[in-house]
C-alpha cells in the first residue's frame, strides 16, 4: 500500500496500516487494442430491462414516478429527459437512468433507486461520502512542541483554535477522555507493558514506557487548553492579525480559515451527524465512525505502531465501515428539504490538511 503524510490508512481485510502520501496514485490508461470507428464511438445505447412475470399497474406508477421525479430535478435543478412517446415501463427506465447520469456528473457517490411501499411509488437517493478506508487521527504532541517555541506563539494559537472546534463544535473524541475509543488502545498498551516488561530491561521497552508518560501529561495539558473556549472566542480575531513569513504558516493561516468558515456556517453540524445510521442490521463487524476518526497523542514512535497494529488486527475482522451516509426519499413531504453531505466534503479534507501540516511540522 502506498504510503501517506497527511493521515494514516486504516486495514480492512488483508491490508495494512501505512502513512499517506500527498498524492492519489494514478490508474493506469486502459485502451483498445485496435481503433474502431467513430459512429460505434458516438452512439449512445439505451439502458436494457427484463420484463418480469407481473408488471405494476401502469397509470399510478407512472403518476407516482413522474411526480416524485418533478420534486428532485427542482431540487437538484436537473433537465426532465422528455420520455413522451416511449412504452411503459421503459419510460421510467429512460427517465431513472437520465437521473443518474446527471447525479454521476456532480462527483459525488450517490446512488439513485426506486422505492414501493403499499400506497405509492418514490425515488429515493443514498449519499454516501467514501473515507478511503483512512485514520482521521489528529496528533496533539507536535502542537504542544510548537506551544514551547515562544517565537511560534501566534501559529501556535491559531491552530489552537482550529483544535478547538474540532474539540467543541464538530465533536472529534479527544484520546484522554475515558468515553474515546483511543483511550481504551492506551489504557491497554499500559497494561500490556507493566505486565510483559516489568522484569525486563530494554531500550524498545523503556522507549515505550516514556512515550506512554508523555502521551499522558502531554495530552492531559493540550486538553484543558483545548477545553477553555476562549480560544473559539478570538479564533476570528487570531485569524486577522496573523502575518505569514514562510509557506508553514501560510498553510496554518488556511487550514484556519477552513475550520473558521465552517464554524460560522456550520455552526451545529458534528462529524458524527450523518454517521450513526441504523442501515446495518448487526452491531458486530462493523467499524464505527469514532474508531477511525479522533485526536491521539502522536503518529510516530513505538508506541503507536503497537497500538495502530492491534487496531488493524482488530479492523481486519471487520467487514463493513460506517461512513456519513444521507438516504432522502422524493415526496410531498420533502418536497423544500434537499439534504446534502456539504459539511462532510469540506471537513474531512480539512482534517487531511490539518494531519498534514502536523507531520510535516519543521
Amino acid at each position: 500500500m502506498q504510503t501517506i503524510q497527511t493521515v494514516r490508512s486504516m486495514g480492512r481485510k488483508h491490508k495494512q496500516i501505512a502513512r499517506c502520501t500527498g498524492s492519489k496514485k494514478e490508474l493506469k490508461q486502459f485502451r483498445s487494442a485496435r481503433p474502431f470507428a467513430d459512429g460505434f464511438l458516438r452512439h449512445s445505447f439505451l439502458p436494457l430491462f427484463e420484463e418480469g412475470k407481473k408488471v405494476p399497474d401502469q397509470s399510478q406508477v407512472e403518476r407516482d414516478f413522474f411526480n416524485s421525479l418533478a420534486i428532485l430535478t427542482r431540487l437538484y435543478g436537473f433537465e426532465v429527459l422528455n420520455t413522451t412517446g416511449k412504452s411503459y415501463p421503459y419510460n421510467i427506465l429512460l427517465a431513472h437512468a437520465n437521473i443518474q447520469k446527471q447525479l454521476n456528473s456532480l462527483s459525488r457517490d450517490i446512488e439513485l433507486s426506486i422505492m414501493q411501499d403499499d400506497s405509492s411509488v418514490k425515488l429515493a437517493t443514498k449519499h454516501v461520502y467514501n473515507t478511503c478506508n483512512t485514520l482521521y487521527y489528529i496528533p496533539v504532541l507536535p502542537l504542544y512542541k510548537l506551544l514551547q517555541d515562544r517565537k511560534q506563539k501566534q501559529t501556535a494559537e491559531l491552530l489552537l483554535s482550529v483544535f478547538a472546534y474540532l474539540y467543541h463544535i464538530a465533536g472529534i473524541p479527544y484520546y484522554r477522555e475515558d468515553t474515546s475509543c483511543l483511550y481504551y488502545h492506551y489504557e491497554c498498551m499500559e497494561e500490556w507493558m507493566i505486565d510483559e516488561l516489568e522484569d525486563e530491561e530494554s531500550e524498545a521497552g523503556n522507549s515505550m514506557i516514556s512515550e506512554l508518560n508523555k502521551a499522558s501529561y502531554c495530552g492531559d495539558v493540550m486538553h484543558r487548553k483545548m477545553y477553555n473556549p476562549y480560544h473559539l472566542n478570538v479564533f476570528e480575531k487570531r485569524i486577522s492579525s496573523y502575518k505569514f513569513n514562510n509557506s508553514f504558516e501560510k498553510d496554518c493561516l488556511s487550514v484556519a480559515k477552513q475550520a473558521l468558515a465552517l464554524m460560522l456556517e456550520y455552526p451545529a453540524c458534528t462529524i458524527f451527524q450523518s454517521t450513526s445510521n441504523r442501515e446495518f442490521e448487526n452491531d458486530e463487524g462493523i467499524i464505527r465512525a469514532e474508531q477511525y476518526i479522533s485526536f491521539i497523542a502522536d503518529t510516530d514512535g513505538l508506541l503507536y505502531e503497537n497500538i495502530a497494529r492491534v487496531i488493524n488486527d482488530e479492523f481486519n475482522e471487520c467487514s463493513e465501515i460506517e461512513e456519513p451516509t444521507l438516504l432522502q426519499i422524493y415526496d410531498s413531504q420533502n418536497e423544500l428539504t434537499h439534504k446534502t453531505l456539504d459539511f462532510e466534503y469540506r471537513l474531512f479534507p480539512l482534517l487531511n490538511d490539518l494531519c498534514t501540516l502536523l507531520n510535516n511540522m519543521p
